[in-house]
């Protein structure tokens, strides 16, 4: 069974979210900790031995990007001390800010392939490293206006959330969520929303600006929802959580199905294209999350009902993707034309020992290059390969063991797949 289908009823049956931590602790023990408190409030008495943890981050526990800090940024025996997967090494799922949602979408695949319950988390943190790199972006801005023609770019936050996904209709029901990109112009959201149908009393989307981006997502809203349907974003709240942000969304979502959420209240009563913003939060029935990454990768998932069904991945024309900082990125690139299937995978998925680490001349003055901090995000890969075949579809990128990754590639199904071998410098490609 395709994740894309939803013949399997799904349902959040918990969730658990940890917002920022005074703590003075940095890198891993600061991920730990957000951890620990999302799944507490997440399972509660629950037991969850048995149950498969997914993970979704876009930067890990890393602090810094030296090489030791970032090449062991996702390694989950330091993440989840502490945790019922104490000294498990699992797969996580990074792409970006979409991240979370990429997590979500494997334990759909895992629940459709007979999973009664999965635990999805999702946990990015404050760290040097990403204010630095967003710096050198130029889309940081301590008085971020989310939809506004004044928007200038977000503050950083930090955020952890775990649900408890399940079978059947044991709590807020849960359609998708449906996954693309943009390939060769910001396309990407619109593809994911052509399906979308149905009553909807909320959309929860993203809102990072700068103006530019706040105007795509618009549009991309306004082709699945009536003018008439208030718009929020919790980074008015939680400042941008990176990879936690869709879940984030998602979560507040499925919330308000029960109950008016005071984190929605917008300081804006409209948006730049007129739309109206929540400024007193309500109780909703169905309600879409939507989130589109900087780098281009793309997600939606609805609460409440309604039909949010992914198109099946089709090739379309292949996309140059220009010049290229990292060596391995460039080799890629070169190699991926040669690979692509006959016909088009439900999903790609690129599967990393590692995360890249920054070439020797990709800092100036200290300071990564803009196009250095885009190519190390280890779901650049993906996107790179479905650029070079034209495929618009499912595109993930796991980070960790071969072995604890094959259950999630296996409930995938018909995928196609890219091991990157090793680490460091040396590495090989494996396509398959």
């Amino acid at each position: 069974m395709s994740p894309r289908d939803d013949a399997v009823d799904a349902a959040i049956a918990a969730i658990g979210l940890a917002p920022p931590t005074n703590s003075d602790a940095r890198g891993p023990a600061r991920w730990n900790a957000l951890a620990r408190g999302a799944l507490a409030e997440c399972l509660g008495d629950h037991d969850p031995r048995g149950a498969p943890l997914v993970i979704g981050s876009c930067n890990g526990g890393a602090a810094t990007l030296d090489e030791g800090a970032w090449s062991s940024a996702f390694d989950t025996r330091l993440l989840l001390e502490g945790t019922p997967w104490a000294g498990a090494a699992l797969p996580v799922a990074s792409a970006s800010c979409a991240s979370g949602l990429h997590a979500l979408f494997l334990a759909r695949a895992l629940l459709a392939r007979g999973a009664p319950e999965a635990i999805v988390l999702s946990v990015d943190v404050h760290s040097e490293a990403n204010r630095a790199n967003f710096e050198s972006l130029r889309v940081l801005s301590e008085r971020g206006a989310p939809w506004q023609a004044t928007n200038e770019g977000f503050a950083l936050g930090e955020a952890a959330v775990a649900l408890r996904v399940v079978r059947g209709d044991a709590g807020a029901s849960l359609t998708g969520p449906t996954l693309g990109h943009d390939l060769r112009r910001a396309e990407g959201l619109a593809w994911v929303l052509r399906e979308s149908r149905g009553e909807l009393e909320l959309v929860l989307g993203q809102g990072t600006g700068p103006s530019a981006v706040d105007s795509v997502e618009l549009e991309a809203v306004a082709r699945v929802a009536p003018a008439s349907v208030p718009l929020a974003t919790p980074l008015v709240r939680f400042g941008h959580t990176l990879g936690s942000s869709g879940l984030l969304s998602l979560a507040l979502a499925a919330r308000s199905t029960l109950a008016r959420q005071p984190a929605l209240a917008m300081p804006f009563a409209r948006a730049s294209d007129g739309r109206p913003l929540v400024t007193r939060p309500r109780r909703v029935s169905a309600a879409l999350a939507v989130c589109r990454a900087l780098g281009g990768a793309c997600a939606a998932a609805r609460v409440g009902g309604g039909e949010l069904a992914t198109p099946a991945a089709t090739w379309v024309e292949p996309v140059d993707p220009g010049p290229l900082q990292h060596p391995l990125l460039r080799r890629l690139a070169r190699e991926a034309p040669e690979h692509r299937p006959e016909s088009a995978p439900v999903a790609l998925v690129v599967r990393l020992e590692a995360p890249l680490t920054p070439p020797p001349r990709a800092r100036i003055g200290g300071r990564l290059l803009p196009t250095a901090v885009l190519e190390l995000t280890p779901g650049a890969l993906p996107l790179l390969v479905a650029r070079r075949w034209g495929l618009q579809g499912p595109a993930l990128c796991l980070v960790g063991p071969r072995h604890a990754s094959e259950p999630l590639l296996a409930a995938l199904g018909d995928v196609a797949r890219v091991d990157v071998v090793g680490e460091g410098a040396a590495r090989e490609l494996r396509w398959g």
